[in-house]
């Protein structure tokens, strides 16, 4: 019986202990996009500049592709870009991601944007859209970056994989977002 007590008291003490800790994992600083211009190539000459961004693609056709423009200010140590929590995904999931050749403006458009500069990897977002989308292909290097000591103007392309896909997200609550340090 005092063993039995003795043991209890242990571990509801140990139980109580763990539940009172906070939390001491350090966070990072997350950056989210500062402009999404959502450009489509049925309307070719249209901006959809937009706070909910897409990729998407239908039998091959009807391609719509999102370039998102981050402002990082100076921090230290390794920049991680991540994607998360996207809406109701479909098809292949599958989204390339691209550097840009300068920041995006809200007037870019499918004939007038920033050159696709450097593939980055391929993204592959969760059945449901929650939670983080897994890199599939290319994510060796491509998704982590020396963090700058100056502030500067980071500018992406997602584009849509296979023939068909769709994947939506807001912007200011998920999808593709840089931790700094």
């Amino acid at each position: 019986m005092r063993f039995a007590l003795i043991a209890a008291v242990s571990i509801l003490s140990t139980l109580a202990l763990g539940l009172a800790l906070p939390d001491l994992t350090p966070r990072a600083t997350v950056i989210r996009p500062e402009i999404a211009v959502v450009i489509k190539e049925d309307f070719p000459n249209t901006p959809f500049p937009t706070n909910i961004a897409e990729v998407s693609r239908t039998n091959g056709a009807h391609s719509v592709k999102t370039l998102l423009g981050f402002v990082v200010l100076p921090c230290t140590g390794t920049c991680t870009i991540s994607f998360s929590d996207a809406f109701t995904p479909s098809g292949s999931r599958r989204m390339q991601l691209f550097t840009t050749g300068r920041y995006p403006a809200s007037s870019d458009t499918w004939n007038w944007k920033p050159y696709t500069d450097r593939y980055l990897g391929t993204l592959l977002v969760s059945p449901t859209g929650a939670g983080p989308a897994v890199v599939v292909d290319g994510g060796d290097f491509g998704f982590t970056f020396g963090c700058p000591a100056i502030s500067v103007n980071l500018g992406y392309e997602l584009d849509p994989v296979w023939d068909d896909v769709f994947v939506s997200w807001d912007i200011t609550k998920g999808g593709l977002i840089i931790t700094c340090g």
